[in-house]
């Protein structure tokens, strides 16, 4: 009987283990009571040991042990306290008040709902409850939300992300890119929406960057929200922008060529695309690869791929020296002195009338001054809120999309920050709001 105590994980000192029983279905069923003698009332708290009757057992689903199922089959005791001649129900603590799913289920189920990979159906089914049992937790989970973020950390980070919800088709996503974590989601990324937002931010003067891509809603958000605050474009999303302009050469000068012709099938082919689109020193030009030529495979060096699909045209090997110069200036020059490579890159560009890097290039003078801010401190990233993108999609995607946005912010911000602390509740109003502070 010992071995079930630590099997099943309850404390011997005060539960009793009556008898266990296991049916054809893999179930089993364990017996308990309460092994004490004495009980305190709740209402005089005084101790009593007189027993008044017994309760009908209550089944409660319990946590699974060693691949089995276990159902607690409780039996409760009620006590007549002589002191106050009050008649009350002793208390296990295994579960709530007329219910029943076990209090550690409950618990395991908040646990499941921090996993971004796992929905609702599923944690359900692992649980032996159901779907409304879960959603009501959630439920639950979400009113200890706050409804906004007080102080803000010094960098911030913004982007969006496709919610399709019935709020709006993006939400917004406020970052800490610093300590990664995830301080709000929004239901829509509109100026209007964001600046009724940032005015309950205490600390918005406080605010030193802030980091995002080249949507100008967010720049003019930031220079009204927060005035002190240097507007940083990410590295990622101006990187992108050069490598689209490469790419729009390649589709451009492919549609020239029949599907059949060598030039086609070389500007088409999803591997030599590749050299095109990554950086030369991330890429070993002297190690045989494989490719597909005149019917079966052959081992060919990258640089000679390369070489023959730069001979196609004249705009795209201009244009393939003109990604590696500014890819050259972004991972090598220091703040001092890449400005005036970004100047000098920007004019080679339209001295080479390429119509794709004019286009980017009069993008990236437009954004220069914020696209400097970015070589401050490599730490200025949107990198964390893209991989946070990711594991939206995967919520997203895991619970075949969420209609409520209450649900979809509270699974998001419950999953990436846990139990959240530091809540407070507000003394000024006669409602209880409840808000926390970054540190």
């Amino acid at each position: 009987m010992k071995d079930y105590y630590l099997l099943i994980g309850l404390n011997s000192k005060e539960i009793k283990i009556v008898n266990v029983n296991q049916n054809g279905n893999g179930l089993i069923e364990v017996t308990i009571e309460n092994k004490k003698k004495k009980v305190r009332c709740p209402v005089c708290n005084k101790f009593t040991s007189s027993v008044h009757d017994k309760l009908k057992p209550i089944r409660s689903v319990y946590l699974d042990s060693c691949g089995s199922k276990v159902d607690l089959i409780i039996c409760k005791k009620r006590y007549h306290c002589y002191n106050c001649n009050k008649i009350f129900t002793e208390e296990l603590n295994i579960n709530v008040d007329n219910g029943n799913i076990s209090n550690k289920v409950k618990i395991q189920i908040r646990k499941d709902l921090m996993n971004y990979n796992l929905s609702f159906k599923y944690i359900a089914q692992k649980n032996r409850v159901s779907i409304t049992f879960v959603e009501n937790e959630m439920l639950d989970i979400i009113s200890g939300i706050p409804e906004h973020v007080i102080n803000l950390p010094r960098v911030i980070s913004f982007d969006e992300f496709k919610a399709d919800t019935r709020a709006g088709k993006y939400a917004f996503v406020l970052n800490d890119p610093i300590h990664r974590r995830v301080l709000d989601i929004l239901p829509n990324r509109k100026k209007e929406c964001l600046i009724q937002y940032f005015s309950y931010c205490k600390n918005r003067h406080s605010v030193e960057f802030v980091i995002s891509d080249m949507y100008e809603p967010y720049l003019l958000v930031t220079q009204i929200m927060f005035p002190k605050a240097k507007y940083v474009v990410d590295r990622f999303h101006y990187i992108t922008y050069i490598m689209d302009a490469l790419d729009r050469i390649r589709i451009r000068q492919q549609k020239l060529y029949s599907e059949k012709s060598r030039e086609y099938k070389l500007l088409k082919n999803k591997k030599n695309v590749s050299l095109l689109r990554k950086y030369s020193n991330d890429i070993d030009w002297w190690v045989y690869t494989k490719r597909y030529k005149n019917g079966h495979m052959v081992d060919v060096l990258p640089i000679d791929v390369l070489n023959e699909i730069l001979t196609i045209s004249q705009d795209l090997k201009e244009g393939y020296y003109l990604k590696e110069k500014f890819l050259d200036i972004i991972h090598h020059d220091e703040m001092m002195n890449v400005e005036e490579q970004l100047d000098n890159w920007i004019n080679n560009c339209i001295e080479k009338n390429i119509p794709e890097f004019i286009e980017a290039s009069k993008t990236i003078f437009r954004w220069k001054e914020y696209i400097l801010n970015s070589f401050v401190d490599k730490r200025y990233s949107n990198g964390y809120t893209e991989g946070t993108n990711n594991k939206i999609k995967v919520l997203k995607r895991v619970g075949f999309g969420y209609k409520d946005f209450r649900f979809l912010r509270g699974r998001i911000l419950y999953s990436f920050t846990g139990i959240l602390s530091g809540l407070s509740k507000n003394k000024n109003t006669h409602t209880t709001r409840i808000t926390y502070s970054v540190l």
